[in-house]
């Protein structure tokens, strides 16, 4: 066995990086997020930017554009409509979520994983056929106004107003509220909590006066995640909203498809870019959380900003005191009641989910809940080509996706985590997660309309440009995780041996970061599959994705095969947890017994 003389001074000098005449010297791995920036840039930076242009030279230069935005009733009322819509479905998410998180970081074993699933399952299902669940629960001869009938009550018209917008909204946002607030609890220990209830406080004053400013940075989080993703929905809008509930990438999708307004389609997006904008440098300013870890939805890097205002300490020393009152009659004495509390928040958030399996078997096309006789032809209607065709399509669009996207973000992310230019690592990292905060609405209408000049529209490689551009960010964060969880020191002693760079990545690297690697490769593919808003903008005639199909079905008729897709959906999605589970627990099986 030969050894390296030079391998201890090796292994001294490369922890960050190299030095030539005192300055860095960049190492390869700088130069490969190369690739994934510029398809970024080029991809998604540029027709948006193209697109902001033309807001003020469509047809002509000036403020044209936004002179008729802003001075119509109409469009006024648009934009209004959608900022106060956002805050409802926050506010709802808010309200919801807390509890559900509490319980899913502080409950027992099996609430904590039935809420888990309770979160997860909805998140990994399509925005459409979600939207159509709750089509069936708000509609005329849904549960809800079936229930009101049973008390007595006139049956309410809930579909194509902004309230079935704001209610499943806050559904969708959900899982952006309980992910920051869960990992901020995570986060926290109880030490404060039974200090305050050693000095004499019961457990709602505890709670109001200690626990609750402590998850201050969760909650931030959460908000501005659920308020940029609220802002910015089209889909849910488009198909529940009506003319009532119409928000503002409803009116960019109408100006570009319907009338070819694009000088005003340019400027609602501009105005729809540039709240988001601000929400994000406001809320930075506020809390020092950058971009690239409010994208990544994580709660616990604002921790250090858990300041309370002069008006939130008065609010809690308010609360304080009705919990103190609660405390002193006895009513929050008891431990299951929050138990209890989030578990039938969990099944709530759950049931939209299985309520489509009874509607898949219905016998009659009106959405009826139960259906008034029970039959199979939905999934008859299913397997012939006018959806097998647009699942095919969908599925070999996704595939072109997860391969391009998982090398691009792949190679970014070693740019990043093992790269020696800090400064072009944050610019990376930046671009990476850009698409993941900017309004999906505003990037499709860009994709449209510069793809349009380059005969781009209708095709299967302009979906899949764009969806690389989407997938992206889920790619990068998920290896980046993978890569900072394993040491250099591996590397390192392969290079002290000889390995070249390429050696020590294919031997030494991608075996380790492998299930890394899968993870974000079954992301990138869930993304493109299930992405909605781009393949609407940009499917036509020629090439028609399964979203865009489901949008069509929705739009236009009362359909119960969407209830088949949901329904095959589900049993795919239950299929890949099992087997992730089964997999996770065979490989980590052997590890314990070592």
């Amino acid at each position: 066995m030969t050894t390296t003389p030079t391998a201890p001074e090796t292994d001294r000098a490369e922890p960050a990086s190299r030095t030539t005449g005192g300055r860095r010297r960049p190492r390869g791995w700088d130069l490969s997020g190369i690739p994934a920036a510029v398809v970024v840039a080029v991809v998604f930076v540029l027709p948006v930017a193209i697109l902001c242009l033309r807001s003020v030279t469509e047809p002509t230069f000036g403020l044209e554009n936004f002179t008729r935005l802003l001075g119509h009733a109409g469009y006024r009322d648009n934009i209004v409509r959608t900022i106060l819509i956002s805050a409802a479905a926050t506010f709802l998410a808010l309200l919801f979520g807390y509890p559900i998180a509490y319980q899913m970081v502080h409950g027992g074993r099996w609430l904590r994983t039935f809420l888990t699933v309770a979160i997860m399952a909805p998140y990994l299902t399509s925005i459409l056929l979600r939207s159509f669940s709750w089509l069936v629960i708000l509609g005329r001869q849904g549960p809800v106004n079936k229930l009101l009938e049973q008390v007595g009550l006139e049956p309410v018209g809930m579909v194509f107003t902004p309230i079935a917008v704001v209610v499943s909204l806050s559904h969708y946002l959900l899982p952006l509220m309980i992910l920051p607030l869960a990992a901020t609890m995570r986060s926290l220990g109880d030490s404060r909590t039974r200090a305050a209830t050693s000095l004499g406080a019961g457990p709602a004053q505890a709670f109001v006066r200690v626990y609750l400013p402590l998850t201050k940075p969760g909650i931030q989080a959460g908000a501005v995640l659920c308020f940029v993703y609220g802002i910015g929905a089209f889909v849910i809008p488009a198909l529940l909203g009506g003319s009532e509930g119409s928000m503002l990438g409803s009116l960019i999708h109408s100006a570009i498809k319907q009338s070819g307004d694009y000088g005003l389609a340019s400027a609602a997006a501009l105005v729809l870019g540039a709240l988001v904008l601000a929400i994000v440098v406001g809320f930075q300013r506020l809390t020092g959380m950058s971009t690239t870890e409010l994208a990544g939805r994580s709660g616990t890097a604002t921790i250090r900003a858990a300041r309370t205002g002069r008006g939130g300490r008065r609010l809690l020393k308010f609360a304080g005191r009705a919990a103190g009152g609660l405390d002193r009659l006895g009513l929050t004495r008891s431990r299951r009641l929050p138990k209890i509390l989030a578990a039938v928040l969990g099944a709530l958030v759950l049931a939209p989910q299985f309520i489509v399996v009874p509607i898949s078997f219905a016998a009659t096309k009106a959405l009826v809940f139960p259906p008034v006789g029970y039959s199979t032809q939905w999934y008859a209607e299913f397997f012939t080509a006018s959806w097998l065709d647009p699942l095919t399509v969908s599925v070999r669009i996704a595939f072109f996706v997860t391969i391009v996207a998982g090398v691009l973000g792949t190679l970014a992310a070693m740019a990043v985590v093992r790269g020696t230019v800090h400064r072009w690592g944050t610019l990376t990292s930046t671009l990476m997660m850009l698409p993941l905060l900017f309004p999906t609405v505003v990037a499709a209408a860009g994709f449209y309309v510069e793809f349009e000049r380059i005969g781009l529209v209708d095709t299967e490689l302009g979906i899949v440009l764009a969806h690389v551009t989407l997938a992206l960010p889920f790619v990068f964060s998920v290896v980046s995780a993978g890569l900072r969880s394993l040491s250099p020191v591996y590397e390192r002693a392969a290079a002290s041996l000889g390995a070249s760079r390429t050696v020590q990545l294919r031997r030494i690297v991608l075996p380790l970061i492998a299930p890394s690697i899968a993870t974000a490769g079954l992301f990138a593919f869930l993304t493109s599959f299930d992405e909605s808003t781009v393949a609407i903008f940009l499917s036509g005639v020629e090439v028609k994705t399964l979203p865009k199909r489901i949008f069509e079905a929705l739009s236009l008729e009362t359909n119960p095969t969407v209830a088949v897709i949901s329904v095959f959906v589900m049993g795919c999605a239950a299929v890949v947890w099992l087997g992730y589970a089964l997999v996770r627990r065979l490989t980590q099986t052997p590890r314990s017994h070592r």
